[in-house]
């Protein structure tokens, strides 16, 4: 996390690697990249921010972890796969808004980064009630949305998600 002045805030190593088999070619990102241990928040001047990276989306008590400790919005930088970006990506940013009433804030990439890859796209910002609220297909730009929080605290209040006991 970088900060106005280009200072480095917090950094969060990936949690969980795409290690999967898929139907066009294997991916195994254990064999390049080093799993991190913990989970990373970090305060801001605007809330308290989840960093995740990708794959991590897959895995919705991450989320539900920094929901705990008031996290308001979650970044979720990804390079889906078209194939696991169409049939997954809008259900999976939309839930993890939803159950931990929370934004979403998913820069994608898209197109191809090299050959014999296609990445999904779909930059996104999505509100504690699963509204995308801006969105950018497969173009380059930013994608700008207003948060608001009054409406994110009325969420919380409205359907308190948070409050309830952990089962396990």
């Amino acid at each position: 996390m970088i900060g106005p002045t280009g200072k480095i805030h917090a950094r969060y190593n990936k949690i969980h690697l795409f290690d999967a088999k898929l139907p066009d070619r294997v991916y195994a990102e254990s064999k390049l990249v080093k799993a991190g241990k913990k989970p990373v928040t970090v305060k801001t001047p605007h809330g308290t921010v989840g960093l995740s990276i990708c794959y991590d989306l897959r895995f919705p008590e991450l989320y539900r972890r920094f929901a705990r400790v008031g996290a308001q919005m979650v970044f979720i930088p990804s390079a889906f796969t078209a194939l696991t970006g169409l049939a997954h990506w809008d259900s999976l940013t939309r839930a993890r808004a939803i159950e931990n009433q929370c934004f979403v804030i998913a820069p994608a990439q898209a197109g191809s980064p090299y050959p014999g890859r296609k990445t999904y796209g779909h930059t996104r910002v999505i509100d504690p009630w699963g509204r995308v609220l801006a969105e950018s297909i497969e173009t380059l730009g930013p994608v700008i949305a207003d948060l608001d929080f009054d409406d994110l605290n009325r969420i919380r209040q409205e359907l308190p998600a948070l409050k309830h006991r952990k089962i396990v």
